[in-house]
């Protein structure tokens, strides 16, 4: 006999998933303590000529720019809130935006995932930057601990869901987006994108919209 499938409220199923989402961070944090501890045992403390501390709100939105300029072949960034979103210089570019920030440019493969442990920028395999806060970042030059960064983004990137630039409604609602960026993402006015998702909640008979983006997900599985 074929699978049979029983149909699951939204409201568990969608509980399910953010649970799943929520371990897969603390499996995160707990890698990136592994690295760091691994790393100061095998290294000790790092020497200035391979991380440095950068102070002040200007200077740290100049060494955003810098790094970002400086990836030739690839940059790649993890986009916290509520740091916002620098745009991208050049070079193709892989972002993992937390929840509400998402702002992709046309050069730009973006996921999304409910909550980010860092902001980071990785130029290349040259150059990572760090943001601590809006006024203070660490620039770190290839060793250990720049290493870490780099799989600490690239667990993160095979675990985050896609978010399409060619904009499916319902793939961009389940992403949490705002309507502004949901517009954007579409090419459309504000108002279109959300009348839109009135007409998909209503067809499908949603309270929020995240339910109709679930709803209209579980329909085409």
């Amino acid at each position: 006999m074929g699978e049979r499938y029983v149909a699951v409220a939204p409201d568990i199923a969608l509980e399910v998933l953010l649970l799943e989402q929520e371990r897969l961070l603390r499996d995160v944090r707990a890698h990136i303590d592994d690295l760091s501890a691994a790393y100061r045992s095998h290294t000790g403390t790092p020497t200035a000529t391979l991380v440095e501390l950068v102070t002040g709100a200007g200077a740290v939105r100049q060494r955003i720019d810098q790094v970002q300029a400086a990836a030739r072949t690839e940059l790649r960034r993890l986009v916290k809130a509520p740091y916002g979103d620098p745009r991208v210089q050049r070079a193709e570019c892989r972002t993992v935006y937390e929840h509400g920030v998402l702002d992709a440019h046309g050069n730009e493969t973006a996921r999304m995932l409910p909550a980010l442990p860092i902001h980071l920028y990785l130029a290349d395999d040259r150059l990572a930057l760090v943001l601590l806060s809006e006024e203070s970042a660490v620039m770190v030059q290839p060793c250990g601990l720049f290493d870490a960064y780099v799989e600490l983004f690239e667990a993160l990137w095979d675990r985050a869901p896609p978010v399409k630039a060619d904009g499916a409604v319902v793939e961009l609602l389940l992403a949490g987006l705002t309507d502004q960026a949901i517009a954007r993402q579409l090419g459309v006015s504000e108002r279109t994108a959300q009348r839109k998702i009135a007409a998909l909640m209503q067809e499908l008979g949603a309270r929020t919209r995240f339910q109709a983006g679930a709803q209209a997900a579980m329909r085409h599985q």
